[in-house]
């Protein structure tokens, strides 16, 4: 056995005691590595956790658009009794109306300026939800003659923003009702021209 002058351990000894302070030194640091593995990932489960609560409208747009989660309300064999020319247009979106100001709207068979202007202010609340916005672009008389839909904030690729927008148009009953009132306005201005 070979001693270094000074030493009372033997090499064994010393070398038993340099791979205990390695272990030790392993030890500690794979302990310290493992101790921040774990307040990370408890950090980053909470974090999924808290976005998974906020609000995320645009998450599911094309899959709600093209699935038909947006639902009718109940129909039943009760309904207003439409007459005039277009009471078949009336009879469709009745049955297809999402909203009870829909069939509010829509229980006299006439749809007014004044409504169709409550159920577009919907229509645009929905929009605004997913940072889109409806202008109604007009004529040099100032007369509609159509909508564009601008981005107010994010973004989107085009096919999310046609489903947004065919959402949003279902859901706030603006599809249906606004097509039965463009066709009402024309008959009563064909009326008037005669």
């Amino acid at each position: 056995m070979t001693r270094i002058r000074g030493s009372n351990q033997s090499y064994e000894q010393r070398h038993h005691h340099a791979w205990h302070r390695i272990a030790s030194s392993f030890s500690q640091w794979h302990r310290r590595n493992l101790t921040v593995a774990i307040i990370l990932a408890i950090g980053i489960i909470i974090a999924v956790l808290l976005v998974s609560l906020l609000p995320q409208p645009w998450s599911d747009v094309a899959s709600n658009a093209s699935n038909d989660s947006s639902r009718t309300l109940p129909t039943t064999s009760e309904h207003p009794e439409f007459t005039g020319p277009h009471k078949y247009e009336a009879l469709t979106a009745w049955n297809n109306l999402h909203t009870e100001l829909g069939r509010s709207i829509l229980e006299d068979g006439v749809v007014t300026p004044v409504e169709l202007a409550k159920v577009r202010k919907t229509y645009n609340e929905c929009l605004s939800v997913y940072g889109l916005q409806a202008k109604t672009i007009t004529d040099g008389n100032g007369e509609a003659i159509g909508e564009s839909v601008v981005p107010i904030r994010g973004s989107m690729n085009s096919q999310q923003r046609s489903a947004v927008i065919d959402q949003c148009r279902a859901e706030s009953d603006y599809q249906w009702l606004e097509s039965l009132a463009n066709a009402q306005s024309t008959e009563q201005s064909t009326k008037e021209s005669q």
